[in-house]
Protein backbone atom coordinates (compact mmCIF):
# COMPACT_ATOMS: atom_id res chain seq x y z
CA UNK A 1 0.00 0.00 0.00
CA UNK A 2 2.86 2.37 0.83
CA UNK A 3 4.54 1.62 -2.48
CA UNK A 4 1.39 2.44 -4.39
CA UNK A 5 1.00 5.70 -2.49
CA UNK A 6 4.62 6.66 -3.16
CA UNK A 7 4.26 5.99 -6.87
CA UNK A 8 1.08 8.03 -7.01
CA UNK A 9 2.85 10.90 -5.25
CA UNK A 10 5.69 10.87 -7.77
CA UNK A 11 3.28 10.85 -10.68
CA UNK A 12 1.37 13.75 -9.15
CA UNK A 13 4.60 15.73 -8.71
CA UNK A 14 5.61 15.14 -12.31
CA UNK A 15 2.16 16.09 -13.57
CA UNK A 16 2.18 19.26 -11.47
CA UNK A 17 5.62 20.23 -12.78
CA UNK A 18 4.55 19.61 -16.37
CA UNK A 19 1.45 21.77 -15.90
CA UNK A 20 3.70 24.77 -15.15
CA UNK A 21 4.82 24.97 -18.76
CA UNK A 22 3.29 27.52 -21.10
CA UNK A 23 2.68 25.98 -24.51
CA UNK A 24 3.13 28.24 -27.53
CA UNK A 25 0.65 26.68 -29.96
CA UNK A 26 -0.05 29.76 -32.16
CA UNK A 27 -3.81 29.19 -31.90
CA UNK A 28 -4.40 32.70 -30.49
CA UNK A 29 -2.97 34.33 -33.64
CA UNK A 30 -5.46 35.49 -36.27
CA UNK A 31 -5.61 34.54 -39.94
CA UNK A 32 -8.23 35.75 -42.43
CA UNK A 33 -9.37 32.32 -43.65
CA UNK A 34 -8.50 28.63 -43.98
CA UNK A 35 -5.30 27.91 -45.94
CA UNK A 36 -3.72 31.32 -45.34
CA UNK A 37 -0.57 32.53 -43.63
CA UNK A 38 1.18 35.58 -42.17
CA UNK A 39 4.74 36.34 -43.27
CA UNK A 40 5.23 39.83 -41.85
CA UNK A 41 3.56 41.71 -44.70
CA UNK A 42 2.96 44.65 -42.34
CA UNK A 43 6.78 44.89 -41.97
CA UNK A 44 6.55 44.87 -38.18
CA UNK A 45 9.59 42.57 -38.12
CA UNK A 46 8.04 40.11 -35.67
CA UNK A 47 4.88 38.60 -34.23
CA UNK A 48 4.17 37.83 -30.58
CA UNK A 49 2.24 35.12 -28.78
CA UNK A 50 2.22 34.12 -25.09
CA UNK A 51 5.10 36.47 -24.18
CA UNK A 52 7.34 35.11 -26.93
CA UNK A 53 8.53 37.13 -29.94
CA UNK A 54 9.20 35.45 -33.28
CA UNK A 55 11.36 37.57 -35.58
CA UNK A 56 10.86 37.90 -39.31
CA UNK A 57 11.77 40.08 -42.26
CA UNK A 58 9.53 41.13 -45.15
CA UNK A 59 10.32 43.35 -48.13
CA UNK A 60 8.46 44.16 -51.33
CA UNK A 61 10.57 43.49 -54.42
CA UNK A 62 10.27 43.95 -58.18
CA UNK A 63 9.31 40.27 -58.54
CA UNK A 64 6.94 40.13 -55.55
CA UNK A 65 8.33 39.96 -52.04
CA UNK A 66 11.20 38.56 -49.98
CA UNK A 67 10.82 37.16 -46.47
CA UNK A 68 12.75 35.20 -43.87
CA UNK A 69 12.45 34.16 -40.24
CA UNK A 70 9.12 33.00 -38.89
CA UNK A 71 5.65 32.92 -40.43
CA UNK A 72 2.51 31.38 -38.97
CA UNK A 73 0.11 29.37 -41.04
CA UNK A 74 -2.98 27.16 -41.20
CA UNK A 75 -2.16 25.72 -44.62
CA UNK A 76 -3.22 22.10 -45.15
CA UNK A 77 -1.62 21.26 -48.53
CA UNK A 78 0.79 18.37 -47.99
CA UNK A 79 0.82 17.10 -51.59
CA UNK A 80 1.77 20.03 -53.84
CA UNK A 81 5.53 20.29 -54.47
CA UNK A 82 7.53 23.44 -55.02
CA UNK A 83 8.20 26.94 -53.79
CA UNK A 84 4.61 28.11 -54.24
CA UNK A 85 3.66 25.81 -51.34
CA UNK A 86 6.32 26.98 -48.90
CA UNK A 87 3.96 27.69 -45.96
CA UNK A 88 2.49 24.19 -45.46
CA UNK A 89 3.53 21.60 -42.88
CA UNK A 90 4.12 18.14 -44.32
CA UNK A 91 1.71 16.77 -41.70
CA UNK A 92 -1.16 18.78 -43.24
CA UNK A 93 -2.09 20.47 -39.93
CA UNK A 94 -0.60 21.66 -36.67
CA UNK A 95 0.61 19.23 -33.99
CA UNK A 96 -2.09 16.93 -32.62
CA UNK A 97 -4.38 17.97 -35.48
CA UNK A 98 -4.48 21.62 -34.40
CA UNK A 99 -5.10 24.43 -36.87
CA UNK A 100 -2.06 26.72 -36.67
CA UNK A 101 1.69 26.35 -36.50
CA UNK A 102 4.88 28.27 -37.35
CA UNK A 103 7.08 28.02 -40.43
CA UNK A 104 10.78 28.89 -40.26
CA UNK A 105 12.88 29.94 -43.24
CA UNK A 106 16.53 30.96 -43.45
CA UNK A 107 17.32 32.96 -40.30
CA UNK A 108 15.89 34.83 -37.30
CA UNK A 109 15.41 34.68 -33.54
CA UNK A 110 12.88 33.56 -30.92
CA UNK A 111 12.94 35.87 -27.88
CA UNK A 112 11.34 35.11 -24.52
CA UNK A 113 10.16 38.51 -23.37
CA UNK A 114 11.64 39.88 -20.13
CA UNK A 115 13.06 36.62 -18.73
CA UNK A 116 15.15 33.51 -19.36
CA UNK A 117 13.28 30.20 -19.47
CA UNK A 118 13.31 26.46 -18.89
CA UNK A 119 12.08 24.16 -21.64
CA UNK A 120 9.94 21.10 -22.09
CA UNK A 121 9.34 19.75 -25.58
CA UNK A 122 8.85 21.28 -28.99
CA UNK A 123 7.00 19.68 -31.93
CA UNK A 124 8.92 19.73 -35.22
CA UNK A 125 8.25 18.46 -38.73
CA UNK A 126 9.24 19.24 -42.31
CA UNK A 127 7.41 21.64 -44.53
CA UNK A 128 5.71 20.18 -47.60
CA UNK A 129 8.14 22.09 -49.82
CA UNK A 130 11.28 20.66 -48.17
CA UNK A 131 9.80 17.20 -47.56
CA UNK A 132 8.75 16.55 -51.16
CA UNK A 133 11.98 18.07 -52.46
CA UNK A 134 13.99 15.56 -50.43
CA UNK A 135 11.67 12.65 -51.20
CA UNK A 136 11.43 13.15 -54.97
CA UNK A 137 14.13 15.64 -55.89
CA UNK A 138 13.49 18.72 -58.04
CA UNK A 139 15.25 21.02 -60.48
CA UNK A 140 17.58 22.36 -57.78
CA UNK A 141 17.81 19.70 -55.04
CA UNK A 142 18.60 16.00 -55.11
CA UNK A 143 16.43 13.03 -54.19
CA UNK A 144 17.67 11.83 -50.80
CA UNK A 145 19.22 8.38 -50.88
CA UNK A 146 20.47 8.82 -54.44
CA UNK A 147 24.22 8.93 -55.09
CA UNK A 148 23.56 11.64 -57.69
CA UNK A 149 22.81 15.32 -57.38
CA UNK A 150 19.96 17.16 -59.10
CA UNK A 151 22.10 17.33 -62.23
CA UNK A 152 22.22 13.53 -62.43
CA UNK A 153 25.94 13.38 -61.71
CA UNK A 154 27.50 11.64 -58.66
CA UNK A 155 27.69 14.11 -55.78
CA UNK A 156 30.06 12.21 -53.50
CA UNK A 157 27.47 11.41 -50.80
CA UNK A 158 26.86 7.77 -51.83
CA UNK A 159 23.25 8.52 -50.93
CA UNK A 160 24.03 8.99 -47.23
CA UNK A 161 22.00 12.18 -47.04
CA UNK A 162 20.83 14.20 -44.06
CA UNK A 163 19.00 17.40 -43.18
CA UNK A 164 18.94 18.80 -39.66
CA UNK A 165 18.26 21.93 -37.66
CA UNK A 166 20.57 23.01 -34.85
CA UNK A 167 18.80 25.04 -32.17
CA UNK A 168 21.09 27.32 -30.15
CA UNK A 169 20.10 28.72 -26.76
CA UNK A 170 21.54 32.06 -25.65
CA UNK A 171 21.34 33.68 -22.22
CA UNK A 172 20.34 37.24 -21.39
CA UNK A 173 23.80 38.51 -22.33
CA UNK A 174 23.92 36.52 -25.59
CA UNK A 175 26.27 33.95 -24.09
CA UNK A 176 25.84 30.48 -25.58
CA UNK A 177 23.99 28.16 -23.20
CA UNK A 178 23.95 25.00 -25.31
CA UNK A 179 22.64 23.60 -28.57
CA UNK A 180 20.59 20.64 -29.74
CA UNK A 181 20.40 18.94 -33.13
CA UNK A 182 17.10 17.70 -34.60
CA UNK A 183 17.22 15.56 -37.74
CA UNK A 184 14.50 16.33 -40.27
CA UNK A 185 15.77 13.59 -42.60
CA UNK A 186 18.46 10.93 -42.21
CA UNK A 187 19.68 8.43 -44.82
CA UNK A 188 23.08 7.69 -43.28
CA UNK A 189 22.31 4.22 -41.92
CA UNK A 190 23.42 1.11 -43.82
CA UNK A 191 19.95 -0.29 -43.07
CA UNK A 192 17.46 1.31 -45.46
CA UNK A 193 14.68 0.63 -42.95
CA UNK A 194 16.20 3.33 -40.77
CA UNK A 195 16.02 5.99 -43.48
CA UNK A 196 13.38 8.67 -42.95
CA UNK A 197 12.06 12.09 -43.82
CA UNK A 198 9.87 13.59 -41.08
CA UNK A 199 6.30 13.65 -42.38
CA UNK A 200 4.44 13.89 -39.06
CA UNK A 201 4.96 16.01 -35.98
CA UNK A 202 7.45 14.64 -33.46
CA UNK A 203 8.29 15.97 -30.00
CA UNK A 204 11.87 16.81 -29.08
CA UNK A 205 13.28 17.65 -25.64
CA UNK A 206 14.88 21.11 -25.30
CA UNK A 207 15.70 20.93 -21.59
CA UNK A 208 19.45 21.21 -22.22
CA UNK A 209 18.75 24.82 -23.31
CA UNK A 210 17.38 25.81 -19.87
CA UNK A 211 18.45 29.34 -18.96
CA UNK A 212 18.09 30.69 -22.48
CA UNK A 213 16.38 33.94 -23.36
CA UNK A 214 16.98 33.68 -27.12
CA UNK A 215 16.86 30.81 -29.59
CA UNK A 216 18.53 30.87 -33.00
CA UNK A 217 18.44 28.19 -35.70
CA UNK A 218 20.77 26.85 -38.35
CA UNK A 219 19.81 24.35 -41.07
CA UNK A 220 22.35 21.90 -42.51
CA UNK A 221 22.03 19.51 -45.45
CA UNK A 222 24.27 17.01 -47.20
CA UNK A 223 23.00 18.46 -50.51
CA UNK A 224 25.22 21.49 -51.08
CA UNK A 225 25.97 23.25 -54.35
CA UNK A 226 27.94 26.20 -55.65
CA UNK A 227 25.64 28.72 -53.95
CA UNK A 228 25.12 26.85 -50.70
CA UNK A 229 22.52 24.39 -49.48
CA UNK A 230 20.19 23.01 -52.19
CA UNK A 231 17.60 21.54 -49.82
CA UNK A 232 14.88 24.16 -49.11
CA UNK A 233 15.87 25.84 -45.82
CA UNK A 234 12.55 25.38 -44.01
CA UNK A 235 11.01 23.51 -41.09
CA UNK A 236 7.71 23.70 -39.17
CA UNK A 237 7.33 24.23 -35.39
CA UNK A 238 4.47 23.90 -32.92
CA UNK A 239 3.74 23.42 -29.20
CA UNK A 240 6.90 25.03 -27.81
CA UNK A 241 6.84 24.45 -24.02
CA UNK A 242 8.56 26.84 -21.63
CA UNK A 243 8.43 28.18 -18.08
CA UNK A 244 10.32 30.86 -16.17
CA UNK A 245 13.90 29.89 -15.36
CA UNK A 246 14.07 30.47 -11.61
CA UNK A 247 17.87 30.31 -11.42
CA UNK A 248 18.51 33.06 -13.96
CA UNK A 249 20.48 36.00 -12.57
CA UNK A 250 20.98 39.41 -14.15
CA UNK A 251 24.20 41.37 -13.73
CA UNK A 252 24.02 44.34 -11.36
CA UNK A 253 26.23 46.39 -13.67
CA UNK A 254 25.00 47.72 -17.00
CA UNK A 255 27.22 48.47 -19.99
CA UNK A 256 25.78 51.01 -22.38
CA UNK A 257 27.16 51.23 -25.89
CA UNK A 258 25.99 51.73 -29.45
CA UNK A 259 26.91 49.68 -32.52
CA UNK A 260 26.01 51.06 -35.95
CA UNK A 261 25.12 50.76 -38.77
CA UNK A 262 23.19 47.53 -38.38
CA UNK A 263 23.05 45.78 -40.83
CA UNK A 264 26.67 46.60 -41.65
CA UNK A 265 28.62 45.94 -44.84
CA UNK A 266 32.05 47.52 -44.27
CA UNK A 267 32.84 49.25 -40.98
CA UNK A 268 31.00 48.88 -37.66
CA UNK A 269 31.22 51.87 -35.32
CA UNK A 270 31.23 51.15 -31.56
CA UNK A 271 30.68 54.02 -29.15
CA UNK A 272 30.57 53.76 -25.36
CA UNK A 273 31.82 51.27 -22.80
CA UNK A 274 35.22 49.65 -22.64
CA UNK A 275 36.60 46.13 -22.46
CA UNK A 276 36.87 43.25 -24.87
CA UNK A 277 34.62 42.86 -27.90
CA UNK A 278 33.93 39.42 -29.34
CA UNK A 279 32.08 38.48 -32.51
CA UNK A 280 30.47 35.02 -32.41
CA UNK A 281 28.60 33.15 -35.11
CA UNK A 282 25.18 31.66 -34.35
CA UNK A 283 26.98 28.36 -33.73
CA UNK A 284 28.75 29.96 -30.75
CA UNK A 285 32.22 30.07 -32.31
CA UNK A 286 34.21 33.24 -31.61
CA UNK A 287 35.41 34.60 -34.94
CA UNK A 288 36.86 37.98 -33.98
CA UNK A 289 38.19 39.56 -30.75
CA UNK A 290 39.10 43.25 -30.25
CA UNK A 291 40.10 45.41 -27.28
CA UNK A 292 37.81 48.44 -27.05
CA UNK A 293 38.04 51.72 -25.15
CA UNK A 294 35.27 54.23 -25.70
CA UNK A 295 35.25 54.30 -29.50
CA UNK A 296 36.22 51.77 -32.16
CA UNK A 297 35.82 51.39 -35.92
CA UNK A 298 35.84 47.69 -36.78
CA UNK A 299 36.14 46.34 -40.31
CA UNK A 300 33.79 43.43 -41.00
CA UNK A 301 35.10 42.80 -44.51
CA UNK A 302 36.77 39.61 -43.25
CA UNK A 303 33.48 38.16 -41.96
CA UNK A 304 31.13 36.14 -44.19
CA UNK A 305 27.63 37.56 -44.56
CA UNK A 306 25.32 36.44 -41.79
CA UNK A 307 24.16 36.97 -38.22
CA UNK A 308 26.68 37.53 -35.42
CA UNK A 309 26.50 38.13 -31.68
CA UNK A 310 28.58 41.13 -30.56
CA UNK A 311 29.57 40.83 -26.87
CA UNK A 312 31.28 43.60 -24.90
CA UNK A 313 32.67 42.46 -21.52
CA UNK A 314 34.55 44.59 -19.00
CA UNK A 315 37.02 43.80 -16.19
CA UNK A 316 34.19 43.61 -13.64
CA UNK A 317 32.59 40.72 -15.46
CA UNK A 318 29.64 42.69 -16.82
CA UNK A 319 28.57 41.75 -20.34
CA UNK A 320 26.33 43.47 -22.89
CA UNK A 321 25.44 41.90 -26.23
CA UNK A 322 23.81 42.85 -29.49
CA UNK A 323 22.81 40.95 -32.61
CA UNK A 324 24.64 42.25 -35.70
CA UNK A 325 23.88 41.44 -39.32
CA UNK A 326 26.78 41.55 -41.78
CA UNK A 327 25.61 41.97 -45.37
Amino acid sequence: MKKIYFLASVLLAVTTLKAQFTTVDFEDLSLPAVDTFYTGVDEAGFFETKDVTFGNFYEETSWGYSWSGFAYSNMTDNVTPGFDNQYSAFAGSGANGSEKYAIYYSTDTVTFNNFAVSFGNVAITNTTYAGISMRDGDAFAKQFGSPNGADGEPDGTEGEDYFFVTIYGWDQQWGLVDSTVIYLADYRSADENDHYILEEWENFDLSNLDGSKYLTFNLTSSDVGEFGMNTPAYFAMDNLEYSMYVNSLASNETINYNAYPNPVSNVLHIEGGEGQIQFSGIDGRIVKTIDHIGSSDISVNDLPKGVYILRLSNQNGAVASKKIIVQ
